[in-house]
């Protein structure tokens, strides 16, 4: 490591890192947002029916809602949709950051691999009669879920993605959902990132994120992000699809891709659907960093 001695008030002479004080000197590193969680009935919260036939009708949804408020295993779901934010707030590879694809895939696999074994547990203590047990292990599985959700949103929100599939599609429900939890999802991830220079998917730039693997020019994430409809790439219409925002198509993107999540992970893990029920309520597009 390169050091240089640098005179402080008072006369002191201190060694530092050059690398260090470079890095000082770039964007302040933004807080870590809050740990609350809003009241549920606050965020006009996505409600889906694992596994069900018919969608809900106007009445039906504000019904379920109001059930779902209490729901404790919605509420660890929910948690952890926004902890990602606070405590894994500059990794990478938790909200497809920085180009990291890779990473972020094998984040989503291990993040499926502790709800695994929390089921199992649960499972297990369920064999014993153990409530108390089965119920602690459910709340973890739910809570892994979460996160793993949350990196499955931003990959719409902070990837480039719907900015290379609008031009080809004629209609916003053309565009294909991508599932990063399956092979083949997998597989078009890898096949887009490997299109030429300037055609392939990339995902903004975060300063203070790791790891840092975009090719040179990658926009930023402030100005590729989709999470609010007023961001510099959120807010662009575009005309030939109902002149709805690139914001608006990585809300639908991510509402989709979050039913198909949550269908997945009931049928894999019944267990889940049992204890909580087959609804389930949750924000799409959390992003509370600041960048």
């Amino acid at each position: 490591m390169n050091f240089l001695t640098v005179l402080l008030a008072g006369g002191s002479l201190v060694a530092a890192s050059v690398g260090a004080l470079a890095q000082s000197s770039g964007p302040p590193k933004p807080p870590a947002p809050p740990v609350e969680v809003p009241d549920l009935r606050t965020v006009n919260p996505v409600i889906v029916c694992g596994n069900c036939d018919q969608p809900f009708d106007t009445s039906t949804h504000k019904e379920v809602l109001e059930g779902l408020v209490s729901n404790k295993y919605i509420g660890e779901l929910r948690k952890a949709l926004y902890l990602q934010d606070t405590y894994h707030q500059f990794e990478s590879k938790a909200h497809f950051d920085n180009c990291a694809f890779s990473e972020a895939i094998g984040y989503i696999d291990s993040l499926l691999a502790e709800v695994d074994g929390h089921v199992k547990a649960a499972q297990a203590a369920k064999g014993r009669g153990d409530a108390v047990a089965v119920d602690a292990d459910l709340l973890k599985a739910f809570f892994a879920l979460g996160q793993t959700l949350h990196a499955v949103q931003d990959f719409y929100a902070h990837s480039n993605y719907v900015e290379l599939s609008v031009e080809q599609a004629k209609r916003s429900t053309d565009i294909e959902v991508i599932a990063p939890w399956k092979k083949a999802g997998k597989e078009r991830i890898v096949e887009l990132v490997g299109k030429p220079p300037g055609k392939g998917l990339v995902s903004g730039v975060v300063f203070w994120g790791f790891p840092q693997t975009c090719p040179k020019g990658t926009l930023s994430h402030t100005d590729l992000a989709k999470d609010k409809v007023t961001t510099l790439s959120g807010k662009v219409k575009v005309a030939h699809l109902e002149n709805r925002s690139r914001y608006q198509i990585a809300v639908q993107l991510a509402r989709e891709a979050s039913q198909e999540f949550i269908n997945d992970s009931f049928r894999r893990w019944p267990l889940m659907m049992d204890a909580n029920g087959k609804n389930v309520a949750f924000e799409v597009l959390v992003d509370r960093r600041g960048l």
